[in-house]
């Protein structure tokens, strides 16, 4: 997974029940309102069946709801949008301390614990953003596996913020992103519940710059290292005028792209339209002169795609736009470990799709892989044109 997952992906041997992705308000613990508020929550679970749940756990709402799956018996896995500490000072804790203990009590009790990046909190609303939007991935991904539905329960106070200072983030920002793709969600009136919300003070970072979720592409030619000078002239003009082409003809689309040697990184507003530019990367490499194939090896091109939070911001040296950030470099990790002539993608890219609503292609998972240079352990899928699947 993008995410780093702490347990396995849990099997299908009861595939019973509904699933449900969760949002809501945060408050502070311990008034009556709140235990009115669970016996809600736990009523609507009854109600839709539910027997699986995807989720943050921030004070309040969140927690409320994973406790009252928890006691159904229902599974839970927990989506957090970056480092644990961080998310703890920022969204548990920022309730009163009261709430770290029953934090703990249900992330231990979770069958999976998944982050949508591990990175450290840098005060962006995109990283709750990402977050919502790879968790609803996520349970759609599990609900389409088990052939259930798939529902939203969401929290709410008209007493509340609705949306963040951004208009990314919040629970009314996450109903509506669940309510564009054609979904069923279910409202529960938070009641009077407490606020009196504490977050910590954090330095603004990253000065000129700004943060955006987007598709990343990253390719390699295997056996560009055994090509010769004669070689070479070929391979530019060919190879990567292919390349070219491609990424031409999709635009706009394209933000931003660069290479060196033999590789190409590009950066894509929308998931379908980056799986379709990797896809017809390899359809436009499909079939490479004999030449460009040194004697005894294989050769051909590895694509990774990965869709996440990344800085946008200026080269310092070549005075250029440039995307980069640590999503960036996982995306380079996936790449070598991809098959020649296909198209790898992370889970979190996959769940995108399925938002996205693509309907051109397929993907399949191909489990865990060990990524190089100590990027761990990542769930992948192949990524394949519509009826072109293994």
């Amino acid at each position: 997974m993008t995410a780093e997952q702490l347990e396995t992906v849990p099997s299908e041997t009861d595939t019973r029940g509904n699933v449900v992705v969760f949002c809501g308000h945060m408050f502070n613990s311990g008034s009556e309102a709140e235990q009115s508020l669970a016996q809600r929550v736990s009523n609507h679970l009854e109600e839709l069946e539910i027997t699986v749940g995807y989720g943050p756990l921030a004070c309040g709402a969140d927690i409320v709801i994973a406790e009252e799956l928890l006691k159904r018996g229902a599974e839970l896995n927990v989506v957090l949008p970056f480092a644990e500490e961080d998310f703890i000072d920022e969204s548990v804790t920022s309730g009163g301390h009261d709430w770290a203990e029953r934090y703990y009590a249900c992330r231990n009790a979770a069958k999976t614990i998944s982050f949508a990046t591990p990175s450290d909190y840098v005060g962006d609303d995109n990283q709750f953003a990402y977050n919502t939007l790879y968790a609803m991935g996520l349970a759609l991904l599990r609900a389409q596996k088990r052939q259930c539905e798939a529902f939203q329960i969401a929290v709410v106070s008209d007493e509340f913020a609705s949306f963040s200072a951004t208009g990314k983030a919040g629970t009314k920002a996450d109903m509506k992103l669940w309510q564009d793709l054609g979904r069923h969600t279910v409202t529960i009136p938070a009641g009077k519940v407490p606020r009196n919300l504490r977050f910590p003070k954090r330095a603004k970072i990253g000065d000129g710059t700004k943060r955006e979720i987007r598709s990343i592409i990253f390719a390699d030619y295997k056996g560009f290292s055994r090509l010769g000078e004669r070689e070479l002239p070929e391979f530019m003009h060919l190879i990567m005028g292919r390349i070219a082409l491609v990424l031409h003809e999709h635009g706009d689309h394209v933000e931003f792209r660069n290479t060196w040697g033999d590789a190409v990184y590009a950066i894509v507003d929308e998931p379908r339209k980056a799986a379709a530019i990797a896809l017809a990367l390899q359809e436009a490499l499909d079939d490479i002169p004999r030449g460009l194939v040194p004697s005894g090896a294989v050769a051909g091109m590895r694509i990774g795609v990965h869709y996440g939070p990344i800085w946008v911001g200026t080269d310092r040296i070549t005075g250029n736009r440039l995307w980069y950030g640590g999503e960036v470099n996982r995306t380079a990790r996936i790449e070598p470990v991809t098959p020649v002539g296909g198209v790898y993608c992370t889970e979190s890219f996959a769940a995108a799709l399925l938002m996205d609503n693509c309907q051109e292609c397929t993907f399949t998972s191909v489990g865990r892989v060990l990524l190089p240079k100590k990027y761990g352990e990542v769930e992948l899928y192949r990524l394949d044109s519509l009826g072109e699947e293994a």
